[in-house]
């Protein structure tokens, strides 16, 4: 078997402290790479990387960077592909009320890892963009989004707009001028390990989880109607495509924007009974009213994922994927655990008994 084309290469991860970044960092660990790190640690944590066995050498292999700051672009110097994951996110929420801090943060960060990328001539740069690019007036639990949907409508955050702008920097100043090879990759909605799952940044299905396993004797409270749906994805699902981005027959990244989803509208409700059954609870769900629960619906249409990208497995089904997430979070307990005592767990949930 050939090597892989980033074996033995110096690949730099922004944000890889983060859970879809450990988790990437994980995956080109298994390939050969020459793995580095820049995290702020704001969201991310050294924790997540020495889950996947990630050997820290600071300042070495891992640098805690602000990459808001102009000096940050020093650490791009002798890189061969960068996978720029790093941003500022949370869940709905936190970016409808933060939206100017988040967009500030993020043009700063996009910025500087852009201007960093020309200044060293770095071969490959891969951007981590988001479904959030697709206009609200778009989004429908019966409309599959195409990439080309992007630009026909105003976003229901800054965040989506600030990632469109991102992209477009990469078409107009580093595509067709530069020796760069760029891809833009837009990711539905992420879940899985080492994921925030507590406070203003944890998003839904992390969110839910929390709170099933902090309060299980209580009924589950989703915030609106529970209709509302996205189309969710296991971080397994995105960090294999990452790491096989370049395509077999070319070798080459690909020149569009390309998503990557399950293609599935699930509904929150949908979720938090999964949940309700993995863990075997006897509760009920109560929705709360809230001022905006956001789009109504979205998932991708992955017509574009499948033609290129043939020989990758499918995603894991939701159900499945949130049953792995859920093994997994229970043998981390600090990641959702608030003052619950051993034996009241084992009492409240008789899969971890098994």
């Amino acid at each position: 078997m050939s090597a892989h084309y980033l074996a033995g290469k110096p690949v730099l991860v922004t944000g890889g402290a983060g859970f879809i970044g450990s988790q990437l960092v994980s995956d080109l660990l298994a390939i050969g790479a020459e793995v580095v790190v820049i995290d702020n640690e704001s969201r991310g944590s050294k924790s997540n990387l020495e889950d996947v066995n990630f050997g820290i050498r600071d300042n070495k292999n891992y640098f805690k960077v602000d990459l808001r700051d102009p000096d940050a672009q020093r650490y791009f110097k002798d890189i061969h592909t960068v996978y720029h994951l790093a941003a500022d996110v949370g869940g709905i929420a936190y970016a409808l009320s933060q939206g100017i801090q988040i967009w500030k943060n993020n043009t700063l960060i996009d910025a500087n890892v852009f201007e960093a990328v020309l200044k060293h001539q770095v071969p490959n740069l891969v951007y981590a963009s988001s479904s959030c690019v697709y206009p609200l007036n778009l989004s429908s639990p019966d409309r599959a989004l195409q990439e080309s949907h992007a630009w026909q409508g105003e976003m229901h955050t800054l965040y989506g707009g600030e990632k469109l702008l991102g992209e477009k920097a990469i078409r107009m100043h580093l595509q067709g001028s530069h020796p760069t090879n760029t891809a833009v990759v837009r990711f539905h909605n992420v879940y899985g390990p080492r994921s925030i799952m507590k406070g203003r940044n944890a998003q839904v299905i992390q969110a839910l989880i929390s709170r099933a396993l902090n309060h299980p004797s209580k009924n589950l409270e989703v915030w609106g109607s529970g209709q509302q749906g996205r189309d969710f994805i296991h971080v397994s699902d995105i960090t294999h495509w990452l790491v096989n981005l370049w395509l077999p027959t070319t070798n080459s990244l690909p020149q569009d924007p390309i998503q990557r989803g399950s293609g599935i509208n699930t509904q929150i409700r949908e979720i938090a009974q999964h949940i309700i059954n993995i863990l075997e609870l006897n509760i009920e769900i109560d929705f709360l009213p809230v001022p905006d629960e956001g789009e109504r619906g979205r998932k991708s249409d992955n017509s574009k994922f499948d033609a290129l990208y043939p020989h990758l497995p499918q995603p894991l089904p939701i159900q499945e994927g949130i049953r792995r997430y859920i093994d997994w979070v229970l043998e981390h307990e600090t990641f959702w655990k608030e003052k619950i005592s051993e034996a009241s767990n084992r009492a409240a949930f008789p899969c971890l008994t098994r």
